[in-house]
């Protein structure tokens, strides 16, 4: 079994990795897509190209979960996604039935990951601000 300290070092060896990944993937497939103007498969590719590292960060957000030794820290991972995930599908829902009446414009649906990671932040602020009110400080 990892400790805590190995298990959150192992959550930095996978984030950190995948988000310079997705900068410089990001970067060079905008890049590479306004001076060769791609089409079919190649901008297909250019255009997947940046969600990868995107989704190798939430695998690793799930592998800090499954790898978390300590229940409660666990809990309140879990706890902070569940609110994250209330609090996108909130947003998300409610600006899809206004753009359905055509009162705001169309989203951006790739927004919606670093809508659901501002809503971990929201989530963990939130659980921490409740446990140091309640005298549970971890």
């Amino acid at each position: 079994m990892l400790t805590m300290r190995q298990a959150n070092r192992r959550y930095l060896n996978r984030f950190i990795p995948s988000m310079t990944c997705y900068a410089v993937f990001l970067v060079g497939s905008n890049m590479v897509e306004a001076a060769y103007e791609p089409t079919g498969a190649p901008l297909t590719a250019l255009a997947i190209l940046p969600a990868l590292p995107i989704i190798a960060v939430i695998w690793a957000m799930g592998m800090a979960i499954v790898e978390q030794p300590d229940e409660y820290v666990r809990a309140k991972l879990i706890h902070a996604m569940l609110i994250a995930t209330a609090l996108m599908l909130s947003v998300m829902t409610v600006w899809s039935f206004l753009e359905d009446t055509g009162a705001v414009p169309h989203k951006p649906v790739h927004l919606a990951f670093p809508l659901w990671c501002a809503g971990l932040l929201v989530g963990q602020v939130w659980l921490w601000a409740r446990d140091r009110i309640a005298g549970h400080a971890a």
